[in-house]
């Protein structure tokens, strides 16, 4: 079920290998290989990896589908945080001013980005224009 939740949010990257503790050269920050960018990977709250942007923004100018926000984990019985982990905004949508760290798939060049990008305004689009069954009962009949 993970794997299935992974594809539907876009989390299928792997996760980024630990570096040798010995080892005291320079670490470069991860790098879409698509566009080169440069991405943050982190783990999401049910162990699949996603490449997120390194900037947060607007709500509004995010589809809903790749709204994430970022979380710390505080140690067991303690208030210190230990991990920071990536979790999906759902539920309860946040406010168009609100902001949250977009997928990097938002700002990637790459033209298959690009098209997942589009669909899911379309999907937006249809998401706001359509109205409930239950709704139409309501409505006022002058």
């Amino acid at each position: 079920m993970a794997n299935k939740l992974a594809e539907i949010d876009g989390a299928t990257d792997s996760p980024r290998a630990e570096p040798d503790p010995e080892n005291l050269g320079w670490i470069e920050p991860e790098g879409c290989p698509k566009c080169g960018m440069e991405v943050r990977v982190m783990p999401t709250n049910y162990d699949r990896w996603v490449n997120l942007s390194t900037v947060p923004m607007r709500a509004k100018e995010v589809p809903h589908r790749f709204r994430w926000r970022v979380l710390t984990v505080p140690a067991r019985h303690s208030v210190h945080p230990v991990a920071m982990i990536a979790v999906r905004v759902g539920g309860l949508e946040p406010m168009p001013d609100d902001m949250v760290i977009p997928a990097h798939t938002v700002e990637c060049q790459d033209p298959a980005a690009r098209a997942k990008v589009e669909e899911a305004w379309r999907a937006d689009r249809a998401r706001q224009a359509w109205v409930s069954p239950a709704a139409e009962e309501f409505e006022d009949d002058e």
